[in-house]
């Protein structure tokens, strides 16, 4: 058994996580899976090239995976022609990257940071792109889908830390080339904190690929979550486009452009602008911005 695994199975404690679980998989309990009826060959072809090269232990595979659920980011292609049950369809991500300006020429050879890596699907995808070296941060339970996932495919290069923004420090994580963070910033009672933490770890020039939800609308504003957005309470902020540029070239970025914008699914079937709680629907916005 390699290293990998064995740590896994080491830190891995089923009843806990069975703990955690249940809160994540109580938000929103009647949203359809975006990955329902994905098949192995409709999975990233990037990540089924990690099986061909891994030891892919298939008994480890069958003795852990029962006990992870479902995994929020995904497709994930397994051994044995099998696909994680994830809630979130994040195979667009390649052509948002993209739409980012990056490719496997812009990638190969930088160092990359993942703040909020979830399961790991950028993170894996930055080493894909031949990253010299793709970091991942994940304070929460995710971190063991992470940690998994890296076990199935031992790819060299790849590591995850079970620590948040707050743990984002030079000292110990040193520059970076490219930093992502998606999915992250709205759910932070101080968001500018999190722009300066990841301003500090990367290096004059490195790039920012930013993901969060944002206002529909063009606005220098934000709108502030009370309560709950889409049943979920970690929600706090809805920024205007305009609003989160502003904030990123006051945390020491340049060049701030907001690459690719989509309205969301609203999901209140009265008034498609607004959430059942009452709040702005708003849309999806993909971010790059250059360390001044």
């Amino acid at each position: 058994m390699s290293l990998r695994k064995q740590n896994f199975r080491d830190a891995f404690r089923p009843g806990e996580f069975r703990a955690f679980r249940a809160a994540y998989e109580g938000i929103n309990p009647d949203r359809p899976l975006e990955t329902s009826g994905i098949g192995f060959g409709d999975t990233e072809p990037l990540f089924r090239d990690f099986l061909q090269t891994s030891d892919t232990g298939a008994a480890f595979v069958e003795e852990f995976l029962p006990h992870l659920g479902m995994f929020l980011q995904g497709p994930f292609p397994l051994p044995g022609n099998r696909v994680s049950r994830s809630a979130w369809d994040c195979r667009g991500k390649t052509g948002a990257y993209r739409a980012c300006g990056l490719s496997t020429q812009s990638v190969t050879g930088k160092r990359t940071l993942d703040v909020g890596c979830n399961a790991g699907y950028d993170t894996f995808l930055m080493n894909a792109m031949g990253a010299s070296e793709s970091v991942g941060l994940e304070p929460h339970g995710f971190y063991f889908h992470a940690q998994f996932l890296n076990a199935v495919y031992e790819r060299q290069g790849v590591s995850f830390r079970n620590i948040g923004w707050e743990g984002v420090d030079p000292e110990h994580l040193g520059q970076f080339d490219l930093v992502t963070c998606l999915g992250l910033i709205y759910h932070l009672t101080d968001p500018m904190a999190l722009l300066f933490r990841l301003a500090s770890v990367m290096k004059p020039g490195a790039r920012l690929v930013m993901e969060t939800h944002v206002l529909s609308e063009r606005s220098t504003h934000a709108h502030f979550v009370e309560g709950a957005f889409w049943g979920d309470e970690t929600y706090w902020w809805i920024f205007g486009d305009e609003c989160l540029s502003g904030m990123l070239r006051s945390a020491g970025f340049r060049d701030v452009n907001v690459a690719l914008k989509a309205d969301c699914d609203s999901r209140n079937p009265r008034n498609p602008r607004v959430t059942v709680e009452g709040h702005p629907a708003g849309a999806r916005a993909w971010f790059t911005a250059v360390r001044s």
